[in-house]
């Protein structure tokens, strides 16, 4: 009996981490910004424009992986021609399908571009870049007088780290903006879901998205050659940054009525 009352308490507790289905057009009972879609071809719009923005940072994110491979080797890559065809076809893919979005929706979109794309924003990925190419013993910067931060790797472990913790941090984001999907049809449906353990850390299955971008973080870490700026603190700190940003844009993807 006292084993079947503890499971009962582990469970009134879970389900208190679990967000309570909002209806239609109502905002997000939860920590994520913005509102339930309001109707069925908004929702659709919404999470086509989150696999778009999910593949976008994915293509600039390679971009970067690029860039910095061929300033090891001491060649030259036209970083700005690759992000500027991640951008065009990111840009097809909300032209496809804006028939189904309202104005505001496909206002917000632009402006989320805009951060992740303009340099001069601190939110964008150029900017972010010299955190995850951040080790400047080499002394020699990636994009010396362009508009991408961040360091040539000194050796070929502190590459094959920053490249790995890019990696990871774009299928962060990517998990995050699924998870964001997931509630946003959930909750149309009139359905709950547990969109902290999608998220962040799943204390039932350890596969919540933190959860596999520590393990993956653990498996740099054990490689070695991992510079003291993307230590094991500071990549659990990008996490925590790429999942704030995220959540706190969620409302330009699921904007309020």
């Amino acid at each position: 009996m006292r084993g079947l009352r503890a499971v009962a308490v582990a469970a009134v507790c879970l389900s208190a981490s679990i967000a309570l289905a909002s209806g239609p057009g109502q905002p997000f009972d939860d920590d994520d910004a913005g509102c339930v879609p309001d109707t069925t071809e908004h929702r659709k719009c919404s999470e086509k424009l989150a696999k778009a923005f999910g593949r976008l940072i994915a293509a600039v994110t390679s971009c970067h992986d690029r860039q910095a491979r061929a300033a090891v080797s001491g060649f030259v890559f036209d970083e700005e021609g690759c992000e500027a065809s991640a951008q065009t076809r990111f840009e097809a893919s909300r032209d496809a399908v804006s028939p189904l979005c309202s104005a505001t929706q496909l206002a917000l979109a632009s402006d989320e571009e805009t951060e992740l794309l303009d340099p001069t924003n601190p939110g964008s990925l150029d900017a972010q870049n010299g955190d995850v190419y951040c080790d400047s013993t080499s002394g020699n910067a990636l994009d010396s007088g362009g508009d991408d931060t961040g360091w040539v790797p000194a050796t070929a472990d502190a590459l094959w780290c920053a490249r790995g913790v890019g990696k990871s941090l774009a299928k962060l984001a990517q998990a995050a903006l699924r998870c964001h999907a997931k509630m946003a049809y959930s909750f149309f449906t009139g359905r709950t879901f547990d969109e902290e353990a999608c998220e962040e850390f799943d204390p039932l299955t350890g596969r919540g998205a933190r959860d596999r971008y520590s393990m993956r973080a653990l498996r740099l870490i054990a490689h070695g050659g991992c510079p003291s700026c993307l230590d094991d603190i500071q990549q659990e700190a990008l996490a925590v940054r790429t999942i704030g940003q995220l959540d706190a844009d969620n409302a330009r993807l699921y904007p309020c009525p």
